[in-house]
């Protein structure tokens, strides 16, 4: 159990480390929710928020990603220093 508390922490510890993700995603909905609302006034709006909002679920993405990633090879490491 000693070994998987070390693991466990240091797994938390990368995903605090990474706290933009949620911040630029509230950022990026707020964006493409106020290009929607600005839509019904001007119609090609809702392109511009169909756009913002594809950015913004890519971006997404792509950061969990590379925290998954991240983990997984912080997790090999620690069990070759084990070994």
């Amino acid at each position: 159990m000693s070994v998987r508390a070390p693991r466990s922490e240091r797994i938390s510890s990368l995903l605090v480390e990474r706290g933009l993700s949620v911040p630029a995603t509230v950022a990026v909905l707020s964006v493409a929710l106020l290009f929607g609302v600005a839509g019904f006034a001007l119609h090609s709006l809702w392109g511009v928020a169909i756009v913002v909002l594809a950015l913004g679920i890519g971006y997404v993405v792509a950061n969990a990603h590379l925290d998954r990633r991240e983990v997984i090879e912080r997790c090999q490491e620690d069990a070759e220093r084990a070994a």
